[in-house]
């Protein structure tokens, strides 16, 4: 999951090597932020010296197929363009900027024979999406004790609630003292259940890039009202001319307002499922569950928890949404969100989400949930994308390339965010030709858009 406009990551890789019995650490440390390369690296292919770009800077590489070369470089603090002529030596290479680099481009013949995608190296230390010092709680109808009451008794923070519900946030000094709470909470009679809380990653596009201006919607229909997407992600950008596609937006995390000209993970899912459904489009009702960052370039921060999520799914369907989109996720399995969501889909709401922009098979949530729609993406040659999750837990591929405009702008995005996005507008373009329940057309759907290796 990248980013292009903002990115700092160091990477560090050790190895092994000997030529005369010594060892010595290899290490190539990229801060983007600072424009600032370090490398001491022995003998190292090309094909690794790529991936690890890729993975420290978040950019799509390209290399021409058959290149090769052994690759030795010591440098401190060199520039990228310089740090990437060191690293790479003789053979060419070009770099596309669009308020920072995203796409590079290897190649020994001609920049257009770099066809073949680098798969970004694997992260050693997978990200913990566990927040050890919180949990989620429900307090039973007829409790005789109140959310404040519990706090006060196990020193804890209210960071969120939902009266309505009885279902609250709690923070905690640190994880022993959550884990403390956790044991007094759950032999409380008046607990309905304890849950832990998760932090939640939109799937960022692999590749955000501008494009040539100018692109348009070829559709102009009157929208159905019989059909409303719930779109859970960040704030959708207002665009002229789209309004109408829109219902008034809700948030969760209070009032967040996109700033600039680069399009949030949110415009970017609001323009493809509008694409996708072509002359029947639906309504589309976007909730917002990540808060405001005015650090980020679009406005718009990285993560939100599960609770979040569970809070945006309640108010999309009681506002009437179905299907839900969610282009999000992580590995933290919340017994809380999946119960909601197998509640939610007894009563006929559907669920599609996306399997994450992380080669391999692992459980992707909540896109592995039972009974959610699980989507990765297919590349340009219709197979799976080499950047794509193919567990055994996904049941349908779509297209992860599409172009949405922003302010007369165009830009390219890549993704198993934009994969979702386009079977939630399919299903929902299916379900607004006769108003009748997405539930009814989710089968056919998936069954036309089986995964291919």
């Amino acid at each position: 999951m990248r980013k292009i406009v903002r990115f700092v990551i160091a990477v560090v890789a050790v190895l092994l090597w000997s030529a005369s019995s010594l060892c010595a650490m290899d290490t190539l440390i990229w801060c983007a932020r600072e424009n600032s390369v370090d490398a001491e690296i022995n003998n190292w292919p090309l094909q690794r010296v790529l991936g690890k770009i890729a993975k420290a800077t978040g950019w799509q590489v390209f290399v021409e197929p058959g290149a090769s070369a052994t690759i030795s470089a010591k440098f401190k603090k060199l520039s990228t363009d310089d740090a990437l002529r060191r690293l790479l030596g003789s053979i060419s290479f070009a770099i596309a900027r669009s308020n920072g680099v995203a796409r590079l481009v290897v190649y020994e013949t001609d920049a257009q024979a770099a066809t073949q995608l680098v798969v970004a190296e694997k992260k050693t230390n997978p990200k913990d999406y566990l927040i050890g010092n919180e949990l989620i709680v429900r307090l039973k109808k007829n409790s005789k004790v109140t959310i404040e009451e519990l706090a006060k008794l196990t020193r804890a923070k209210i960071l969120a609630r939902d009266d309505a519900h009885g279902i609250y946030r709690l923070q905690f000094a640190d994880e022993k003292a959550a884990a403390a709470a956790r044991k007094l909470l759950e032999n409380n009679e008046d607990m309905a259940w304890v849950d832990s809380n998760y932090s939640v990653d939109r799937p960022t596009p692999m590749q955000m890039v501008q494009t040539a201006a100018g692109a348009e919607f070829a559709i102009n229909p009157k929208t159905s009202d019989c059909t409303t997407i719930g779109l859970i992600d960040t704030v959708v950008q207002p665009q002229p001319g789209l309004e109408k596609y829109m219902l008034p937006p809700i948030s969760v995390v209070g009032d967040v307002t996109a700033t600039g000209d680069i399009p949030t993970h949110g415009t970017g899912m609001f323009e493809t499922m509008l694409n996708s459904m072509g002359n029947s489009p639906a309504k589309i009702l976007s909730v917002v569950i990540y808060p405001g960052d005015a650090s980020a370039a679009n406005g718009t921060s990285e993560a939100t928890t599960t609770y979040e999520v569970a809070q945006a799914i309640l108010k999309a369907v009681n506002a009437g949404a179905n299907p839900i989109n969610l282009s999000l996720g992580g590995t933290g399995n919340s017994p809380f969100l999946g119960q909601l969501i197998a509640d939610a889909t007894k009563k006929g709401i559907v669920f599609i989400a996306a399997a994450g922009n992380e080669p391999g098979k692992a459980l992707t949530f909540p896109a592995a949930y039972p009974g959610v729609v699980a989507v990765t993406a297919s590349g340009m040659d219709g197979k799976l994308a080499s950047y794509a999750n193919s567990g055994d837990f996904v049941q349908a591929m779509a297209s992860g390339y599409s172009v949405v405009v922003v302010n007369g702008q165009a830009w390219e995005m890549q993704g198993t965010s934009v994969a979702t996005a386009r079977v939630t507008g399919t299903l929902a373009a299916k379900a607004t030709q006769d108003c009748t329940s997405p539930a009814k057309w989710t089968s056919q759907v998936v069954a036309a858009l089986p995964v291919k290796q």
